[in-house]
């Protein structure tokens, strides 16, 4: 195909499907954070919490993805993402707004909480690993790295705004009354995905596949493919030093920097506002050094971990604040280009199967970082003094991040924005075909797609 032909679809607007799912995957994001903020702040102020049991509620959240990521991988494989997510996101819904309602008749305490937010965290996997498959789906592949780059900018957004918001709505409103507020975003969420219908492949297997078999065969064709491989092994490897820093940074800003509540909020804060810069240059980034160049470039984030000692010899707050600015606009450069490098490369059959192996490594790394980090923060305080001891882990950490990209190979990257082999063709309107959005893995190329429309000229 003629190449200014793709780099004129790569530039045209973004499909009214995709527009949706964006509004709602934004709407989403922002019940995440809203409820993270509320649900421990309610065990803390309401239930009387003790630092155990509110340990064991954030906890919670975090085993969803190591013990039912490909789980829940292989049951998307074969099943239509669209329809699953929308019951995901009603199912956190009714999780913390029926919290809320049981807490009006006294029938809610910290057991209770857990319960919740373990059914939340499963249905939160079902909503991110079926986003990530459905993605492909919606947007044709010259377009995958602009869609995450939105995606992945709503996600900064609502890091940076969410907890501020939650933290208003407690101060005006009975922390119950708040978290019923929270949970709306879920069923707006959950209603905001029901016009997109863009027709879905859904592979059937003759005879039914067991479950195991299933989740085999995803991280079977992961290790057997080199780019996939690298792509999930280095996110794994980031994902380790990242928890190590995150474990010890508000650690090493109380204890070894002396900052106050503030400075630790401001800390946090411009981390968010990196993020969300960083999420609006991956595309332009890319588009101008390419694939490989932009993701050995996010190195950066790790190398900007081994200055943190001037600290020490300087003015601490605006050092460390720096430090953490910098480093935070390389992290949604990596995210961005990663899933959509996953994306572009694996067959529709196998979407779930893959990000549920690299959601379920990736996730599992970071509580194993913070593990590390902290057990080792707190031995090398004992040997070096708190200051130097965590300045190391920090460093130790960030060595980690940067090591990551020297798992990649240059030659194992594509072009993020491929010429395909067949007709291209662009989502048109959101329109029901006549299955309900999905068809069966037996249509010929021609019919993959039920909701396209012909480019003039092909």
């Amino acid at each position: 195909m003629d190449p200014t032909v793709t780099s004129t679809l790569a530039d045209s607007p973004l499909p009214p499907c995709f527009r949706w799912f964006w509004t709602s995957q934004t709407l989403s994001f922002l019940g995440d954070r809203l409820t993270g903020f509320t649900v421990p702040s309610i065990a803390i102020l309401a239930l009387s919490a003790s630092s155990a049991e509110v340990g064991v509620l954030a906890a919670t959240g975090w085993l969803a993805y190591p013990i039912f990521g490909m789980l829940v991988g292989a049951v998307l494989a074969d099943r239509p993402r669209r329809r699953l997510i929308i019951s995901a996101e009603l199912i956190r819904f009714l999780c913390f707004f029926g919290v809320a309602c049981c807490a009006l008749v006294g029938w809610v305490g910290i057991p209770h909480l857990v319960v919740a937010v373990a059914v939340a965290g499963v249905a939160t996997v079902v909503t991110d690993i079926g986003g990530q498959s459905y993605l492909p789906a919606l947007v044709p592949p010259e377009q995958l790295l602009r869609a995450n780059a939105r995606l992945q900018s709503s996600d900064s957004l609502s890091r940076l705004g969410g907890p501020a918001l939650a933290g208003l709505l407690l101060s005006v409103l009975a922390p119950l009354t708040a978290l019923m507020i929270d949970a709306v975003a879920f069923l707006l969420s959950a209603l905001g995905r029901t016009p997109v219908r863009t027709a879905e492949i859904v592979h059937r297997p003759p005879r039914p596949e067991p479950i195991r078999r299933r989740m085999r065969r995803g991280i079977r064709f992961v290790a057997r493919h080199a780019l996939l491989r690298q792509l999930i092994g280095a996110s794994a490897l980031r994902s380790f030093g990242t928890g190590a820093v995150d474990a010890v940074l508000l650690l090493f800003a109380y204890r070894g920097l002396g900052l106050s509540s503030v400075g630790g909020g401001l800390l946090l804060a411009v981390g968010s506002v990196g993020g969300l810069i960083g999420s609006w240059y991956a595309t332009r980034l890319t588009a101008r050094l390419g694939s490989y160049r932009t993701l050995t470039l996010t190195a950066l984030e790790g190398v900007s971990w081994l200055a943190v000692p001037l600290c020490l010899v300087g003015p601490p707050a605006p050092v460390l604040v720096a430090i953490k600015m910098f480093s935070s606009l390389w992290m949604p450069v990596w995210a961005v280009l990663t899933t959509s490098l996953r994306q572009s490369c694996t067959p529709a059959d196998q979407q779930s199967g893959v990000h549920a192996t690299a959601r379920t490594l990736t996730s599992s790394t970071v509580p194993l970082g913070s593990l590390v980090g902290g057990v080792g923060g707190g031995v090398l305080s004992a040997w070096l003094g708190t200051s130097v001891g965590l300045v190391v882990v920090l460093a130790a950490g960030g060595t980690c991040v940067a090591g990551s990209v020297l798992l990649l190979r240059r030659a194992s990257l594509p072009p993020l924005d491929p010429a395909p082999s067949t007709p291209t063709t662009v989502p048109g309107p959101c329109r029901s075909p006549p299955d309900d959005s999905t068809r069966d893995s037996t249509q010929t190329p021609s019919e993959e797609r039920a909701c396209v429309r012909r480019r003039p000229g092909n």
